[in-house]
């Protein structure tokens, strides 16, 4: 790993244990799925899988035995455990043009994936990583998803993917400020241009930065569906004005 890989990992791997977000069988791979074990057999994320076999490593010298505690109760209120997604470019300059804030999924405990599998958008096409889809995510839904926020290959490379919900208060429900104070740290490591809030969650969360500084933040909805009718109708504008923001 180059210099700039090497302080990021550390950074972003202390900032993680600090706030406890994965447990100790997640970091020791004893889960029933892995993303990063079905990743290390597609060369083009190998450099994934290396970034975080070291960045568990590192998280589990610093948590030392000191391990979470806290955890989400398993209703039908999203929340995450899921890795966050870091691209290639991202790593090799020290900073993110696009950091990507999801809302959360119901995904098991059992399983360790990734924010909306976004370690796949670095591909044109993700019609042979079909059984990897299967375990996690339906692969119409992710689609869709990519198709109104208008993510490329390129713009992959460049960004950093994580959810808001990631941090449950001792009741087993979010901690919204513990979660905004988390995406905070990761914003001031990764000094991204565009931060992108997927989603009602992640927008009310910051709808004082979204007011302060409208070049910086920017919230589109998650889907088009199952929202109220007002986002039905100012959703295609609002993707529209999202893909008009990316570096050309």
């Amino acid at each position: 790993m180059g210099e700039n890989n090497i302080e990021i990992l550390r950074k972003l791997s202390h900032i993680h244990a600090k706030y406890d977000l994965y447990s100790e069988n997640q970091i020791k791979g004893n889960v029933r799925e892995s993303i990063i074990e079905d990743i290390k057999l597609i060369p083009r994320l190998k450099y994934l899988a290396n970034y975080y076999d070291t960045y568990f490593d590192e998280y589990q010298k610093i948590i030392e035995e000191n391990w979470n505690n806290n955890t989400f109760k398993g209703d039908s209120i999203a929340r995450s455990t899921d890795l966050p997604f870091i691209g290639s470019d991202v790593l090799e300059s020290g900073t993110a043009n696009y950091l990507f804030v999801f809302k959360g999924s119901l995904q098991s405990i059992e399983k360790l994936s990734m924010t909306v599998l976004s370690c796949f958008w670095i591909f044109n096409s993700t019609l042979q990583y079909q059984n990897i889809f299967n375990k996690y995510w339906p692969s119409q839904n992710y689609n869709l998803l990519l198709e109104n926020l208008g993510i490329t290959p390129e713009i992959a490379r460049k960004s950093y993917v994580t959810d808001f919900a990631r941090i449950p208060n001792n009741k087993g429900t979010r901690d919204t400020n513990k979660c905004k104070a988390l995406l905070l740290d990761e914003i001031e490591v990764l000094k991204p241009n565009l931060v992108v809030l997927v989603g009602s969650e992640p927008r009310n969360a910051f709808i004082n930065e979204l007011d302060r500084n409208p070049d910086k933040f920017i919230a589109v909805p998650f889907s088009l569906k199952g929202v109220p009718k007002k986002t039905q109708e100012d959703g295609p504008l609002m993707y529209e004005k999202l893909r008009s923001r990316y570096l050309k």
